[in-house]
């Protein structure tokens, strides 16, 4: 048995000792100590796959889905499980160096000083800066062990045809009211979906976009019947929409996707 000295006297390890530390060192944390990973795919130009750069992640392919905090890669050919829960719509501009200017929300007062090339991008000729339309996800990973934990989805240029088709199928999904009268449409993490890659192309290049698939439909009685933690994840997945929604939680931009033309 494991025991501890504490001024004199010897105390024997208890697991009632992990309830009782159990989020001490979180407490004096806010939001602002924390990042939550963004999940990117990963390009042929990625550093992650480049073996010469330092940022290489061993085993990393292009295609793989990145968690860029902890490091670590998904096979985007079989996908990850998340529950959606915030979405947003924003026009975020860049520099040429593709670092920050602002996030300007749906209408920003500078559109006019943007113009559109022959690739589709909005382009500031005076200063090379960019506006790109950027359809953002707050979400739950959930794990093959059904453990869930947050992340954001972005998807711009390309990747926006893919967004409404998420949207589309979340906004599609109905079911029975509680009553047992009608039907309603349920909170978008009321069932989980699987983020995919796929490989497209066009005049321009090609790269890896994102596929959206349900996991869940309305006959299947959503996360909470398919999940054996199902009510547990709805309602961090409840708490993390109501944080999202009062600004609460609220993450910059990431630099701008590569993983779409």
């Amino acid at each position: 048995m494991a025991t501890t000295q504490t001024q004199g006297e010897v105390v024997p390890f208890d697991a009632s000792m992990l309830v009782e530390d159990s989020d001490a060192a979180l407490k004096n944390m806010t939001q602002d100590d924390l990042l939550i990973p963004r999940l990117k795919i990963l390009q042929t130009q990625s550093p992650e796959v480049n073996k010469a750069d330092g940022s290489y992640i061993k085993g990393a392919e292009a295609g793989h889905i990145l968690d860029n905090v902890a490091g670590k890669v998904f096979d985007g050919s079989k996908g990850i499980t998340v529950v959606p829960v915030s979405y947003k719509k924003t026009f975020i501009e860049w520099s040429d160096k593709r670092k920050l200017i602002a996030d300007h929300g749906i209408e920003p007062l500078n559109r006019n000083d943007f113009i559109q090339n022959d690739k589709g991008a909005l382009i500031n000729n005076s200063n090379g800066h960019s506006l790109s339309l950027t359809a953002e996800y707050y979400v739950q990973v959930v794990t093959e062990d059904g453990m869930f934990s947050p992340a954001i989805v972005s998807m711009s240029s390309s990747g926006l045809k893919k967004s409404r088709k998420w949207n589309s199928m979340i906004n599609r999904l109905q079911i029975q009211h509680p009553t047992g009268k009608g039907t309603i449409n349920p909170a978008m993490f009321w069932t989980a979906y699987t983020l995919k890659t796929v490989p497209e192309q066009n005049d321009f290049g090609s790269w890896f976009n994102w596929e959206v698939e349900i996991k869940y439909d309305a006959k299947s009685g959503g996360i909470l019947k398919q999940l054996s933690n199902g009510q547990a994840l709805y309602l961090e997945a409840r708490s993390f929409s109501k944080k999202v929604k009062s600004g609460e939680i609220d993450v910059k931009p990431d630099s701008p996707d590569e993983d779409t033309m």
